[in-house]
């Protein structure tokens, strides 16, 4: 991207709104030297190797009708009645999950059809040859596995444990938790050969198993809620059947047969437990009873969960990788929730991918945050191994321990650094917040100076220019709704 001159309004003072708008647009533009350039610096400074990388789709909402990306589709955030956007992101497999690129798709965009241009990106841009592809069943199709086994990548799947036939199969079959081989941490699992896809029956390319695990306490809490949902269901229905059996003595209006349908459609859907009772109304009486056949074929789902790979990889090495995958949901609850990707109030397509740019650029920082942090940590720790006293070791090893910062605590314990406009005498300045002892030991070990109020030469207008507004949170882009656009 050849460098631009500066528009002249911005060699001095605050920029106007416009102008903190088109900056998206330059973004844009450099967003793939950007994310390789980032790329390359990770890889380096990390030592990693990527031979594993995690892939995920998610969407986000939007508050109007213009945007050509904006469309109807599956929404994550239940909101079908809002058009939206697709992203996709692939996070590079570190203790902190950072991402290494993304993509902005149409709204209406199915998962599966994302996986091939993701396939080509990690083997054109990155230079990668073969690398494991983890991700969820649901984005990948017969085709996208052939196209995987052809680029060389063998992948982890996570797999739906309801509705589809290798679950139900694979629950029906091995239900003796003996014949299931202990791992780490008390987790169980059973692995068996998959020769072909039992959705469509056909080949699987090259060497494919299953991997189906079993956690004991995840199955407990499982039973537990169940239960607990199926005697709040059963609560409701009865007050229903009581109210039913008194209203001829009572004034108002009465209940029809589909009123009394609806409400009970209304109490099982709320619950999630439709499947578990049989319920039968004849225009005067109320019957409900549970289906101990259903329930007892989701007990069968109890604290499991399925794994499909053909990655040469040992049993425990491909669980920890699928487990691991969480990283990205993390990365999208951080950008929705923490970064505030929404309300998008862009409409431009450009402006659009530069916002959410914006917001995963935001999310790597924090994240690279938090690696420089663990670094400062893990180096403290391996002094104080050394220690000789064992009671002064074990003291400060618990010290370090407990100092450990996440990201997003050390973004929260940095906003309270302020810059605050003042006057004395008629004459106007900053005055800068004293940093906190534990905020000025972040900096320090960021390597970032203690801030500073702007020297007179550098000074900025203490007031903003007509027509901008204060970004609300985290996201940069988030400025409201623009004319400029």
């Amino acid at each position: 991207m050849a460098p631009r001159d500066l528009p002249a309004e911005l060699e001095t003072g605050v920029p106007s709104l416009q102008h903190l708008y088109r900056t998206l647009d330059y973004l844009v533009e450099a967003k793939e030297q950007l994310e390789d350039h980032m790329y390359g610096q990770l890889r380096d400074l990390l030592n990693l190797r990527l031979n594993l990388v995690f892939y995920d789709v998610t969407s986000t909402y939007f508050e109007g009708d213009h945007c050509p990306l904006a469309e109807y589709g599956y929404s994550r955030d239940h909101r079908p009645d809002r058009k939206q956007i697709t992203i996709g992101l692939l996070v590079l497999v570190s203790p902190e999950g950072l991402p290494i690129a993304h993509e902005v798709f149409r709204g209406g965009t199915v998962d599966y059809t994302t996986v091939p241009g993701v396939l080509e990106r990690l083997q054109k841009r990155f230079g990668v040859q073969s690398c494991a592809f983890v991700s969820h069943r649901g984005t990948v199709t017969a085709e996208n596995l052939r196209r995987l086994h052809e680029a060389g990548s063998p992948y982890v799947l996570g797999y739906h444990k309801r509705g589809r036939a290798l679950s139900d199969q694979l629950l029906a079959e091995h239900t003796d938790l003996a014949a299931y081989t202990e791992g780490p941490d008390g987790l169980l699992y059973k692995e068996t050969p998959l020769a072909t896809d039992p959705e469509d029956g056909s080949p699987l390319p090259g060497t494919t198993r299953t991997l189906l695990c079993y956690n004991e306490a995840k199955a407990q809490e499982d039973r537990a809620l169940r239960e607990v949902a199926l005697a709040e269901a059963e609560a409701a229905l009865r007050d229903l059947q009581q109210r039913l059996a008194t209203q001829d003595r009572r004034r108002g209006r009465k209940f029809t047969a589909k009123g009394v349908m609806l409400r009970v459609a209304e109490i099982l859907g709320h619950k999630g437990v439709a499947k578990f009772f049989q319920v039968a109304y004849d225009g005067r009486e109320l019957r409900f009873e549970r289906d101990e056949a259903a329930i007892a074929k989701e007990t069968l789902r109890d604290g499991k969960f399925l794994v499909q790979t053909s990655a040469d990889l040992s049993p425990w090495d491909v669980i920890r990788a699928y487990k691991n995958l969480q990283r990205v949901e993390t990365a999208f609850r951080e950008l929705k929730d923490f970064l505030r990707i929404r309300p998008v109030y862009h409409w431009n397509e450009q402006r659009v991918r530069g916002h959410v740019f914006t917001c995963v650029l935001a999310y790597l920082f924090e994240q690279w945050m938090e690696v420089v942090y663990t670094r400062h940590v893990e180096a403290r720790l391996a002094e104080a191994a050394r220690t000789a006293d064992p009671a002064a070791r074990e003291e400060e090893v618990r010290r370090l321990q407990s100092s450990r910062l996440t990201g997003r605590r050390i973004l929260d314990l940095l906003s309270r650094l302020h810059a605050t406009a003042q006057t004395f005498v008629g004459k106007p300045f900053y005055a800068v917040t004293t940093p906190t002892p534990q905020v000025g030991h972040v900096l320090k070990v960021l390597d970032v100076p203690p801030p500073s109020a702007p020297s007179a030469s550098s000074q900025l207008p203490l007031t903003p220019p007509p027509g901008s507004r204060a970004p609300r949170g985290p996201s940069t882009t988030t400025l409201g709704h623009s004319k400029f656009e």
